[in-house]
């Protein structure tokens, strides 16, 4: 019995010692220029603020619904936070649709979102665009999420899909992923691909994609260059302008816009990046030892006026305009000899043709009245219905004929007599007399 007792004394201070550890979580954010944080701890339900690195003091209490931090217990993922103008917080948490707000003014932490599902989208790239939140990419369940989508804050309070014109990266986890305000595009590449099988092996993508949220289409600039160590260093953080990859002993700062490679270095500074980071403007801060500092500060533009410029970041492939190119050339020379050896084909005209038009050559600026025509085309004594047919058809075919072989369009011009508007008279267009001489 004394057993049975201590069994379950020790089960009892496990499940309690489990269930007071399973919750030891914060969320943290950084107000901009400053360089101490503040945080919610959800164990003791406290506002806390760090007066030195790693270093906290309690602020006040915060108001929570236990129900509502449920959902919040099982994820361990880094949040995201933005600083709203209406003096709240906004969280958003990895691998999930979850939304909080926290409000400085009441100190009241609340859910605000509708989501159901989770899972599908951890390492997704947040961000605020017109004031609405977005959510891009990331991977769960052993596949990757290639949509786009967008918190609706007013209605639904969940997130809907934005559907663009056409096909973008079939994966957006890691790598070069951030929204630019100033281009209004969301930039992708480098994701990071693997193969879900059973001897996993993981490829970068090397194609770098532009989404454009105007015309809601994807455009390929090109491919990563080989100046940038894309497998052996993956910390890539985004300020709103430029990509910096952290390279121990260097970082490379991109401008995607400008497609342009710097890179800095000096014999100091370590650069190894944090488990999180935080944009002040330009200026990148994150803290070593999974965040417990020390604080280290990336002044972007600043090392940007220091740094050496590499080259492009990425180079556009021009495989499919030369296949193009060549295609429309093969297609263009073969028309162009078509054309010609057609040409070079003589034409057949048959006896009455060719009388017609000697006779037209001999009446040279002279018109030919139509009783004189008839004669040449040896229809004089048929029907005037048949010498109407005659001429018609005769005169067509030798016109066509000049025209197809030797550009020499409506050769016979058609003109009614100036003494009797009744009667046509037929001559020889101003200009062609030599031209048709030469092929007779």
């Amino acid at each position: 019995m004394t057993q049975l007792v201590r069994n379950i004394i020790l089960f009892t201070c496990i499940c309690l010692s489990l269930t007071s550890h399973a919750f030891d979580y914060y969320m943290d954010w950084l107000p901009a220029h400053a360089t101490l944080r503040y945080r919610i701890n959800f164990s003791t339900h406290k506002l806390e603020k760090e007066i030195s690195t790693d270093q906290w003091e309690i602020q006040g209490d915060v108001i929570m619904d236990e129900q509502e931090l449920m959902p919040l217990s099982a994820k361990s993922a880094h949040p995201d936070f933005f600083i709203l103008p209406n003096q709240k917080i906004r969280f958003t948490i990895q691998g999930t649709g979850l939304v909080y707000d926290f409000d400085l003014r009441t100190s009241v932490f609340k859910r605000i979102d509708r989501t159901i599902h989770s899972g599908y989208n951890f390492s997704a790239t947040h961000f605020y665009r017109n004031d609405v939140l977005y959510s891009v990419g990331g991977e769960g369940f052993w596949n990757y999420n290639k949509h786009i989508t967008y918190f609706d804050d007013k209605t639904t309070k969940e997130w809907e899909i934005l559907r663009p014109k056409n096909k973008g990266p079939e994966m957006m986890s890691d790598g070069f992923q951030g929204y630019s305000k100033q281009d209004d595009a969301f930039y992708s590449g480098g994701s990071n691909n693997k193969n879900y099988l059973e001897d996993e092996k993981i490829e970068y993508s090397k194609v770098f994609q532009r989404f454009n949220f105007k015309n809601k289409t994807w455009e390929v600039l090109g491919n990563i260059s080989d100046k940038i160590p894309l497998v052996e260093h993956r910390i890539i953080y985004w300020n709103g302008t430029h990509f910096v990859q952290m390279a121990r002993d260097r970082i490379y700062i991109i401008d995607p816009m400008k497609n342009e490679i710097h890179q800095y270095k000096d014999n100091g500074t370590y650069f190894e990046g944090g488990s999180s980071y935080y944009i002040s403007d330009d200026t990148i801060k994150y803290f070593h030892y999974a965040d417990r500092g020390p604080l280290q500060i990336i002044p972007v533009n600043s090392l940007l006026k220091k740094s050496t410029y590499l080259g492009k970041f990425y180079q556009v492939d021009y495989t499919k305009y030369f296949l193009g190119g060549i295609i429309a050339c093969i297609t263009l020379v073969l028309g162009v000899w078509i054309y010609h050896k057609k040409r070079k084909i003589e034409p057949t005209f048959d006896p009455l043709e060719r009388k017609l038009l000697q006779a037209l050559l001999a009446a040279g600026e002279n018109y030919i009245p139509t009783n004189e025509l008839n004669d040449i085309l040896d229809c004089g004594t048929k029907s005037q219905e048949n010498q109407r047919r005659i001429r018609f058809m005769t005169i067509k075919q030798v016109n066509e004929k000049l025209a197809f072989y030797y550009n020499i369009n409506n050769a016979i011009e058609r003109t009614a007599s100036t003494e009797d508007k009744r009667l046509i008279t037929y001559r020889l267009k101003k200009g062609v007399r030599e031209k048709i001489k030469a092929i007779l």
